[in-house]
């Protein structure tokens, strides 16, 4: 993305950016914030058991401060030496549960001591409203994040340092329910900036309109259209994505919710455009009241919420699962794994991301975590690379 590189194959040509993609506001903010969460699909009974921070109230305001501070170690930075890390962050949450009110403030500071060129530092800012009236929930939100990126995201090329972006980010959604029907549009932006390198920044638009059945029971039947547009600083790159989606969603209370959905997606380009069969699939279940588990399929025509000026045809599974202990201990797992098969070329990637988390709440005020975190990416236009990455780390808040 800071660099844009042509790679001649033969009769076409590739342009291979870094990408930002990994970045997203959706995987650094807490479910608290109304537009950017993904909860969830059943409200697991175990969690009103954890202790939570009281922080400090006012009215029905609530705001949490955090500090939370890490030791750890990374066995490949941005594929360098290996180095120590520790890293600081202080964090901010308020919110309003009545107006549906959620604001969060965070920074964060990552050092490598072995290696200072892969420092990394960073700031977040988000809130949203989400508004309940009768027979409609309207939700507005925007979001700030300026930090650096890697090279573990698709479309990318391998870069050895950290790069500076920032992206600002605003959406809005509405819920209308008539009777047996629902309508639910969205409607995003984000714009992305690279400091020194103007000619890097993207604005992506995405539209999307989802029409519900719900006959009274379990099933509710789907109709998703979705549209979304990349403008790019260089003409030619722009794209224009459209889809078409129908399924179903299938909940059993306090049990699992399951939704279908598959169709056809058209990406369009100065540099070529492709159409192909698309779906997704999404599992939440709760086998007894101590676990959780999520599991995520799709096939897409490039990630719609991912920064990239080539197309590709993307096949995804995404898993976690959560358990607590009668102790209060939460274990956490996740892992994603990515291909992308890029359009008009033999070019291919995989990447690969699984999250081990173990939360230990000592008291309303101490919490202790331990995590590992493994990635790998292998591409037949890069060199595999792969990174170990330990930590422990102590939070304290009010």
């Amino acid at each position: 993305m800071c660099k844009k590189t042509c790679i001649g194959l033969g009769s076409f040509l590739a342009l291979i950016p870094a990408s930002a993609g990994a970045q997203l506001l959706g995987s650094v903010l807490p479910d608290d914030i109304p537009g950017y969460s993904q909860p969830f699909g059943m409200q697991p009974n175990h969690a009103l058991a954890r202790p939570q921070p009281t922080g400090l109230q006012l009215g029905g305001v609530s705001a949490t401060p955090a500090f939370m501070l890490s030791k750890g170690y990374d066995s490949a930075p941005n594929g360098a030496a290996p180095s120590s890390v520790t890293s600081a962050v202080p964090s901010l949450l308020v919110r309003d549960d009545i107006l549906g009110f959620g604001a969060f403030a965070a920074a964060n500071l990552d050092q490598f001591p072995q290696d200072s060129a892969q420092n990394t530092s960073g700031i977040t800012l988000a809130a949203g409203e989400r508004a309940m009236l009768p027979d409609e929930r309207i939700t507005l939100s925007a979001g700030y994040l300026a930090t650096q990126e890697t090279g573990f995201a698709l479309d990318t090329v391998a870069i050895t340092r950290p790069l500076w972006f920032n992206l600002r980010d605003v959406r809005a959604s509405d819920v209308l329910t008539a009777g047996m029907f629902s309508l639910t549009p969205k409607i995003s932006a984000t714009f992305y900036h690279f400091p020194g390198a103007g000619r890097q920044d993207q604005n992506i638009r995405n539209e999307q309109l989802t029409t519900a059945y719900l006959p009274g029971g379990p099933i509710q039947l789907l109709l998703r259209l979705q549209a979304g547009q990349t403008r790019d600083q260089q003409a030619q790159l722009n794209t224009q994505t459209n889809e078409v989606l129908a399924g179903l969603v299938d909940t059993a209370n306090g049990l699992w919710r399951v939704s279908l959905l598959a169709g056809i997606a058209q990406r369009q380009a100065s540099l070529g455009g492709t159409s192909a069969p698309v779906a997704q699939a999404r599992l939440d279940w709760m086998p007894t009241e101590l676990d959780e588990l999520h599991l995520t399929l799709a096939r897409e025509v490039t990630d719609p919420n991912q920064l990239s000026t080539v197309g590709y045809t993307l096949t995804e599974a995404e898993f976690s699962a959560r358990h607590s202990f009668p102790a209060r201990i939460t274990l956490k797992f996740t892992a994603d794994v990515s291909h992308a098969h890029y359009d008009q070329s033999p070019l291919c990637e995989t990447l690969v991301t699984s999250d081990a988390n173990l939360a230990w709440p000592l008291n309303r005020n101490l919490a202790v975590s331990a995590e590992y975190i493994f990635r790998d990416r292998q591409a037949n236009y890069l060199r595999a690379a792969n990174e170990h990455v330990f930590t422990l780390g102590l939070t304290w808040s009010p």
